[in-house]
């Protein structure tokens, strides 16, 4: 892990860093689940990949902020989002819009319950430890086996989850030297890169994932 060359002193100028993350196709280990997050083939942005800086010095944390509530819904048998991102201290407040009885459950560091969800019932589960891009909550519904979901816990602001488009962009970033991590959990691709930002914008970067051979997806 890189601790950016700043000063704990004050007001250093800030800086920036985005550009967009696609999907590469293996022929030798074809991606069944590409269909549902890369909308235009031949351009391969890749939807919910969660994007990440590592390193991020305590002045980019704000012990002040106020907490949210997000909401991950169980709609056509799936968790709506599948991918989400927050920052410790939030909460997830847990809803079913379908006929059918759901539950949630998980059982990792960062969480751990198996509550069942009735047709417009709710559930709000508070996540107060970070496991940032390394450590995610892993969510199933015990009734139904192909649902599945990922709730990824931040102690920084520097974080996002790619949408149709596969763009991120990470702005007010203290300069310095961090580890631009990419993951995608549903198809457990992993990128990792070492950046410098300064106080000047940067060009695009790209991110490209695509099937290794011992991906199990």
């Amino acid at each position: 892990m890189f601790i950016p060359l700043i000063s704990a002193q004050a007001a250093a100028p800030k800086g920036s860093v985005k550009g967009l993350v696609k999907y590469v196709p293996n022929s030798k280990k074809p991606w069944r689940y590409s269909r549902y997050y890369v909308a235009d083939a031949r351009k391969g942005w890749l939807a919910e990949c969660v994007v990440a800086l590592e390193g991020v010095p305590s002045v980019g944390k704000d012990s002040s902020r106020k907490a949210v509530t997000h909401v991950m819904d169980q709609k056509n048998y799936q968790f709506i989002p599948e991918t989400m991102a927050i920052r410790a201290g939030d909460r997830v407040k847990f809803t079913n819009s379908d006929d059918a009885l759901h539950n949630v459950m998980t059982s990792s560091e960062l969480a751990s319950f198996n509550i069942k969800v009735g047709k417009g019932r709710e559930y709000f589960h508070r996540f107060p430890k970070a496991g940032n891009i390394i450590k995610p909550a892993r969510l199933g519904c015990v009734y139904h086996g192909a649902m599945r979901a990922w709730i990824y816990v931040f102690d920084h602001e520097h974080f996002v989850v790619t949408g149709k488009n596969g763009r991120f962009d990470f702005t007010n970033v203290p300069p310095g030297k961090y580890e631009l991590i990419a993951v995608h959990p549903a198809g457990r691709f992993r990128s990792s890169q070492s950046i410098e930002i300064g106080n000047r914008p940067s060009g695009d970067l790209v991110i490209e994932l695509s099937p290794k051979s011992d991906n199990k997806n």
